[in-house]
């Protein structure tokens, strides 16, 4: 990697086990990466509760994935380095929320970024869903992330239902979410 990926003197986890599955890009991050044969080793977290772990939302509160009880949850991990995550974050999620906003809640979650790229990418795309910071990968790799982006669908009781490695397109996520979150 050109850069290394240190924060607070640990080195990530998740960014290496990204990178031994060949998703090191070129900026020194790991990059994005289609479903493939690392969509099989998440399943292992379907039909179990979400984790406890905290988070900080853009906002400075601290929360939870039990936060959003009672009401099904699409968690999408992503940061400003990966090329996939910013072209799904306008035309997959933000399209999605307009659609099904209304029976679903969305977080996406920042992960292993600098804050002030993730802001302005906030800004340019105009998402209007709930925004997290997932600084160290703990939820990530809680959660079963090996590509990004990530998205996690979660049941309104705390269950993970489906998880999905790589971009995914505006009908794929609605599809899913219809499918998963809302039959």
């Amino acid at each position: 990697m050109k850069r290394s990926l240190r924060r607070r003197g640990t080195i990530l986890v998740a960014a290496t086990a990204l990178a031994a599955a060949g998703c090191a890009g070129g900026s020194g991050h790991a990059s994005d990466q289609t479903a493939g044969p690392e969509e099989a080793a998440t399943t292992e977290q379907q039909g179990h509760p979400v984790p406890t772990d905290s988070f900080e939302m853009f906002t400075g509160a601290t929360a939870t994935l039990a936060d959003y009880a009672g009401r099904p949850l699409v968690v999408n991990f992503w940061a400003s380095w990966c090329p996939s995550c910013v072209a799904e974050m306008s035309a997959a999620f933000l399209p999605a929320q307009r659609e099904l906003g209304e029976q679903v809640d969305f977080l996406g979650v920042n992960i292993q970024d600098e804050r002030q790229k993730a802001l302005e990418l906030v800004a340019e795309t105009g998402v209007l869903f709930d925004l997290a910071e997932d600084t160290d990968g703990a939820l990530y790799r809680a959660l079963g992330g090996l590509g990004m982006p990530f998205t996690v669908l979660v049941s309104a009781d705390g269950l993970v239902v489906d998880v999905h490695n790589g971009p995914l397109t505006e009908s794929q996520l609605v599809d899913k979410i219809a499918e998963v979150l809302l039959s």
